[in-house]
């Protein structure tokens, strides 16, 4: 049984989904199950397995549902008899763990910054990297084992869930948009989608996106300028300051990274 809810966690984060894997890691005293029972309790508050059933599975089922949004661990110890459980003086021990897909960065366009992107990504093993682009000859390897995937025309894109991150930066403005317009009528789509360019590029993409019918909440999400301001214009120096960007809202520190930048914070 509890093998089986390890391959369903696993499985349920291969096709995107969050989950709380609550285990029963000690008990003292009488107890409805024994240490190792898991449970999987889904965001909809459906479960999977079981620790004992009745109040203290009902109890265990709330609070995982309140810890799947901020993610983490939680660990929590219970009087039995408390629960309304004829278990004598018994106690039991809760182990609460979210499991969420693993982030990726995806990158559009294999040009000198979507390629030197990605090694540095791959190399530091920041996130699994994905790379893809429109034209054929662009597709050799990137770094061993990593090659852009061939996308004609930046038309059928890949569907992308919450724990992706996306790097806009083709070989044109024109090529660009399109890939803005694809990603960003995927619902939810990805957390983060960041384009290269200046200020002004940012000012004309937004604009056509808003003409194309897009919230000016949608809009403004897309990072553009993208990167961190670290200084610099090479390829190699504009790919680290995305990826510095990336990794900073990630941890969800990009606010506290662009103020350290301007001198507001130690």
């Amino acid at each position: 049984m509890e093998g089986r809810i390890l391959a369903r966690a696993a499985d349920a984060v291969s096709h995107g989904e969050r989950a709380v894997l609550v285990t029963l890691i000690a008990i003292e005293g009488p107890a409805p199950r024994l240490p190792g029972a898991r449970m999987l309790v889904f965001a909809d508050g459906r479960s999977e397995g079981t620790i004992g059933g009745g109040s203290l599975e009902a109890h265990a089922i709330e609070r995982a549902q309140r810890l799947l949004p901020r993610g983490g661990t939680e660990l929590e110890t219970l009087d039995l008899t408390d629960r309304g459980l004829k278990c004598g003086r018994g106690k039991a021990t809760l182990f609460y763990e979210v499991i969420s897909p693993e982030a990726q960065l995806a990158i559009f366009g294999a040009g000198r910054v979507g390629r030197t992107l990605a090694r540095l990504a791959h190399e530091v093993t920041a996130f699994p990297v994905a790379i893809y682009d429109g034209r054929p000859e662009a597709c050799g390897e990137v770094a061993p084992g990593l090659a852009p995937t061939l996308v004609p025309g930046y038309r059928d894109l890949p569907q992308f869930g919450e724990r992706t991150y996306v790097a806009i930066c083709t070989d044109s403005h024109a090529t660009d948009l399109e890939v803005a317009r694809g990603i960003l009528r995927q619902d939810p789509g990805p957390a983060y989608v960041g384009m290269l360019g200046s200020k002004t590029k940012s000012a004309e993409i937004r604009a056509h996106l808003e003409a194309d019918g897009f919230s000016p909440e949608r809009v403004t999400s897309v990072h553009c300028p993208v990167g961190l301001p670290l200084g610099g214009r090479s390829p190699g120096l504009v790919a680290l300051s995305i990826l510095a960007e990336v990794v900073a809202f990630h941890h969800r520190r990009l606010a506290d990274a662009h103020a350290r930048l301007k001198g507001r914070a130690p």
